[in-house]
């Protein structure tokens, strides 16, 4: 069928030591999780991999889920539904409702946590999510046949247009943190979907504590899936602390700042999702205000 083509050497490790001999040896392999975006890809196979495949799935210590009184860990091959059935009742309703948006349930049974994270190019729902519950990765780096292990803030794993940052040499997202302590405001919202219309998507995740009319801890990430990675330092810390109700006119203010900052950042951001950005941050603030007046 494909003359000349041979398929490609399957490295299967069991432990993270295993793992660490074969990348050593084979730095160009491909990390194989969940397999959802390489096989999405047009010309995913068959094509010319050097050092082959290193497919995670015998990894166990990649699978689990575990919690104390602080935080959650879960593995980078859990997927998308395990989580779902085994987070009800330690995760944040924010989460769950991300998870939730992500493709079919037949997709989600596939998509792994990590693999989720670590596309290369184009930013999801669930990186946004976690950037607001302010949940760290565990990343380990393989170089000179040493390995050496940093927890970063998931906030900080891409850059303004959302590409992956891990870096050149070869690097392994084994497991996520996220603390137990989140606002009790959290909404999410996802416009258009972001693969079959990715050009007009809009992603956007907010969560606030509200004290006695005041809103503090205010986190939000608005992304573009293949534009930018928004998280707006200076809107964040002028809405801590803010009063509520929040006076309309300031509202407006701020959406058009927030609009203003996306434009400086990436101008490929068209008008449409700009537009979608402002009225979702400002129905966020209506919100507070309406609750603020009910309560």
């Amino acid at each position: 069928m494909y003359e000349g083509i041979r398929s490609p050497v399957i490295h299967t490790p069991k432990t993270l030591n295993e793992f660490a001999t074969i990348a050593h040896r084979y730095p160009q392999a491909v990390i194989w999780g969940g397999g959802t975006y390489l096989m999405s890809r047009k010309d995913y196979y068959p094509s010319e991999i050097k050092d082959g495949i290193i497919n995670l799935g015998e990894l166990d210590e990649l699978k689990r889920i575990t919690r104390n009184d602080r935080f959650v860990e879960i593995g980078a091959m859990v997927t998308a539904s395990q989580l779902l059935y085994a987070g009800k009742l330690v995760l944040p309703e924010i989460l769950q409702k991300t998870l939730q948006s992500q493709a079919s349930q037949i997709v989600r049974r596939q998509t792994t946590i990590g693999g989720s994270l670590c596309v290369p190019d184009i930013r999801l729902g669930l990186s946004t999510t976690l950037a607001i519950l302010d949940a760290n990765a565990e990343v380990k780096y393989y170089q000179g046949g040493k390995t050496t292990t940093h927890w970063i803030p998931i906030a900080k794993l891409y850059d303004k247009s959302g590409n992956l940052l891990l870096g050149p040499q070869k690097a392994l997202l084994t497991r996520i943190r996220i603390g137990l302590e989140y606002g009790d405001f959290q909404r999410f919202i996802i416009v258009e979907d972001p693969i079959r219309n990715t050009d007009e998507c809009v992603i956007v995740a907010f969560q606030a504590t509200r004290a006695q009319n005041t809103i503090s801890k205010v986190q939000f990430c608005t992304t573009f899936p293949n534009k930018a990675y928004h998280i707006s330092k200076d809107l964040v810390s002028k809405l801590s602390g803010q009063t509520l109700p929040i006076h309309p006119e300031r509202v407006n203010t701020l959406s058009y700042e927030l609009v203003s900052e996306l434009r400086k950042m990436q101008g490929a951001i068209s008008e449409l999702q700009l537009e979608r950005a402002r009225r979702i941050f400002e129905s966020f603030l209506h919100e507070l205000n309406a609750q603020t007046f009910s309560s």
